[in-house]
């Protein structure tokens, strides 16, 4: 149970932008393209279920650069 409520809180808070992790106030984007998963391990020493959201920095410019050959 203890666990449940957490995540009843959680969720709620980080779609109300109140979210704060390490001190950083958590804002997912809505203006760009959301990559997610969940992930399920399990082993003989126990398990683990990840939910990953992220997504690109619309603003960042990045220069490539090719090599000549």
């Amino acid at each position: 149970a203890e666990f449940a409520d957490f995540i009843k809180k959680v969720v709620p808070e980080l779609f109300a932008g109140r979210l704060t992790v390490e001190g950083k106030t958590i804002s997912i984007p809505s203006d760009v393209e959301l990559d997610y998963k969940i992930k399920y391990d399990e082993d003989a020493e126990g398990g683990s279920v990840s939910i990953k959201v992220s997504w690109e920095n619309p603003n960042l410019d990045l220069e490539i650069e090719e090599e000549e050959e």
